[in-house]
Order: C-alpha cells, then structure tokens, then sequence
C-alpha cells in the first residue's frame, strides 16, 4: 500500500484583518484630504469675497450714520461722473435714513480679466420699512467699490 502524505495545515490567514486595516486607512486619508480641501476652498472663497463684503459694509455704515461724503467716495467712477457729491447728497437726504441692514449674500465673478461682484442686503430705514437690495459691486485699481 502506497503512503499518501497529509497535508500539513496551513496558517490562519488573516486576509479579513488585513482588509479592514487597508480599508481604515484609505477611510482615514480620505476624511483628512476632505477635511483640508475644504478648508483650503472655504479660506478661498472668503478671501476672494471678503475685500466685497467689507466695500459694501463701508459704503452702507457710512450712509447709516448720514455721512453722505464718505458713502460717495465709495462709488465707482461711472457713478461719481454721472452724479456730483451734492446731487447724491441730496437725494440721500431727502430719503429715509437707513436704520439698519444686513448682508445676506455676496458674489464675485471674474471674466475676461474684468472682477464685478454683488451684494444682497436687506435694509431697514428708520420709517420701519425694509426692502432688499442688490449692490452691484466693481473692482476699480484693486479697489471694490460700489456702482450703482
């Protein structure tokens, strides 16, 4: 009679083990790469709209206080050629005053070498009546400015 030999038993594998580690890694990684990028895209967006929002919160807390100088100093050059500082000064006063406001929204697009921007804040004058309005927003020579 011929002698099979038997097999001598294998080693536990641990594929099942070895798969879960792999499979945590990869679940770590792609939560801390998530995590960065979106931090880099958030710092992004607000660097790219804050110098806007902060053009618009100056031009809208000058004309909450009344001073009707600084607010047109904050407008762009077609608007300042259109209109003289007395004309808007004027029609400023003979409006309601601001009370206040709030920036609800900001938008910064740029095409064709050409940055523009809005704002969306709904305003509140001292006669309690509110409306929301859309600020158009330029960058003249690396300065925001508001357009209307």
């Amino acid at each position: 009679m011929a002698y099979q030999p038997v097999p001598a038993p294998s080693a536990p594998r641990r594929t099942t083990r070895t798969i879960l580690i792999v499979v945590g890694v990869v679940l770590v990684l792609c939560c801390l790469g998530g995590s960065i990028g979106g931090f880099w895209l958030y710092r992004t967006v607000k660097d790219a709209v804050g110098p806007a929002s902060d053009s618009a919160t100056t031009y809208l807390d000058a004309m909450r206080r009344g001073d009707h100088s600084a607010a047109y100093g904050q407008l762009c050059a077609p608007t300042r050629s259109r209109i003289s500082e007395a004309d808007f000064t004027r029609m400023q006063a003979a409006q309601p005053r601001l009370r206040e406001y709030e920036i609800t929204g900001v938008n910064v697009t740029s095409t064709n070498g050409r940055t523009e921007g809005s704002a969306t804040v709904r305003l509140t004058q001292e006669n309690g009546t509110e409306t929301t309005q859309l600020f158009r927003l330029v960058k003249e020579d690396g300065t925001w400015r508001v357009c209307q």
